[in-house]
């Protein structure tokens, strides 16, 4: 089992999307803790912890509230908010003006992560040492565990999902079910066998698979995580619950955040054969943050040119505009098109969910 684990590869970037990517429309709304004090702070309080929040959330950076640059947004945050209430349990929801922030951070020459993110399944197997051992699934199961198995796969999900909403990161659990276990097993996933974790996951369509093994240990926890994407693999550094969720969202971050205003590139897609396919490729692109104007410039034998205006380059701009399933690889170098242009296909409309 170790030996799967130990290979790796010297680097990792986004596998072509399978058309389960998620677009967050409740990106810039936060729910933070009331902070302890004076009553008439807490608002302003609640909403400079939202924005620190948030800018870890569309920056990509871990410590975004620590970076001076970014003090001035915290600081002003008040001026950013579009919505303010209070929650049963002591909690605050803040919604923020997504254009306003944007913006700030593009003048500050800032990334900015949009809200189309890729979908991450986490298939982790967990041992809790004491002779149960179970994959986390997503929802509460009657498998034969012990109540203390149960609970313990309970408070793994929630960590999880709360790491998640801190970065922004879009992530589902198997359902380990029938059909799961009849594809993957404790052990596969334990060991981490590639195959059959990716002959599992074909059901859900997933951008990137996370793989962990958690055993707790009174003396620290035993925890190791793999990345798998674009068909390489890594070993990801840390021994935290959490530590595999960041790595993959640093990864998002880099590859898909945008610097600098607005740009022009030249889209062609191809295999557009009917109204619909001429609409299903408009709607998409008008629908996507990152582009400001999309401008249809003609339709020949199949071949749908367009002009868009976004921000970041065409590079950056090509990783984005294929995380929906909508647009596929056209299998062009990207060397050999003239500069500023991207080709794709239209995806089929019929592929399952």
């Amino acid at each position: 089992c170790a030996l799967a684990w130990m290979a790796t590869a010297s680097t990792l970037t986004l596998a072509p999307p399978a058309g389960r990517a998620a677009s967050l429309p409740n990106l810039y709304q936060l729910t933070v803790p009331l902070p302890a004090a004076p009553p008439a702070e807490r608002r302003a309080q609640a909403i400079k912890l939202a924005m620190a929040g948030l800018l870890t959330r569309i920056t990509g950076k871990r410590d975004a509230s620590q970076d001076p640059t970014l003090q001035p947004l915290i600081d002003g945050a008040e001026q950013y908010v579009q919505s303010y209430g209070l929650l049963q349990g002591g909690q605050a929801q803040v919604g923020f003006i997504a254009t306003a922030v944007t913006r700030a951070l593009t003048e500050l020459n800032y990334p900015v992560w949009g809200t189309e993110r890729p979908l991450t399944l986490l298939w982790i197997a967990v041992d809790d040492g004491q002779g149960d051992r179970a994959l986390l699934p997503a929802n509460d199961a009657d498998a034969g565990l012990s109540p203390a198995m149960t609970q313990l796969l309970g408070d793994l999900r929630t960590q999880l999902k709360a790491v998640a909403d801190e970065r922004g990161l879009p992530i589902a659990f198997p359902l380990v079910d029938l059909e799961d276990l009849n594809k993957v097993s404790f052990e596969d996933v334990w060991g981490g066998f590639d195959d059959q974790v990716q002959q599992a996951s074909t059901r859900y369509r997933p951008d990137v698979i996370l793989v962990g093994r958690v055993r707790p240990a009174p003396n620290g926890d035993d925890i190791a995580w793999l990345l798998l994407a674009g068909g390489t693999r890594r070993l990801v550094a840390g021994t935290a619950l959490r530590d595999g969720l960041d790595a993959v969202a640093d990864l998002y971050a880099a590859e898909l955040g945008v610097v600098g205003g607005g740009s022009t590139t030249r889209i062609t897609v191809l295999d557009v054969a009917t109204p619909a396919d001429y609409a299903r490729v408009v709607s998409y692109l008008e629908g996507l943050s990152v582009l400001q104007s999309v401008d249809v410039e003609g339709l020949e034998r199949g071949a749908l040119s367009l002009r868009v205006t976004g921000r970041g380059d065409a590079q950056v701009l090509g990783r984005v505009l294929a995380l929906g399933g909508v647009l596929t690889s056209s299998g062009a170098p990207q060397a050999d098109l003239p500069a500023n242009s991207l080709v794709f296909r239209l995806a089929s409309n019929g592929a399952p969910p």
